[in-house]
């Protein structure tokens, strides 16, 4: 880890957030996906990302290019995910069909 000279630089100027694995484009995707999920897509602003990933403002702007990217992305990022095929081997539910607990009495 750089220090700059400064033993205290990374913890005071860095937040804790940048300091994880994940890249700031895959951060900006992931935080934009919940902000729609939870709050819709007309809370999707660059500014509203940016500030829950606890980037700069320009952060959004810099991967994606605007709005109009990151919704982009967003789609491919979507269509990109496997689909699974159906219940797990050895389990004995039929695809798409929901199992209702043990012991539960229907009335």
């Amino acid at each position: 880890m750089l220090m700059l000279g400064w033993p205290w630089f990374d913890l005071i100027v860095a937040p804790p957030c940048a300091r994880v694995a994940e890249g700031t484009r895959a951060r900006l995707l992931r935080v934009a996906r919940r902000l729609v999920q939870e709050e819709g897509l007309e809370a999707l602003t660059l500014e509203a990302v940016a500030r829950r990933a606890r980037v700069g403002r320009g952060a959004p702007r810099y991967h994606f290019g605007g709005k109009r990217g990151l919704l982009e992305a967003l789609s491919l990022e979507r269509r990109a995910r496997p689909v699974t095929a159906g219940p797990a081997p050895g389990s004995r539910a039929a695809p798409g069909r929901v199992r209702r607990p043990e012991g539960r009495v229907r009335g």
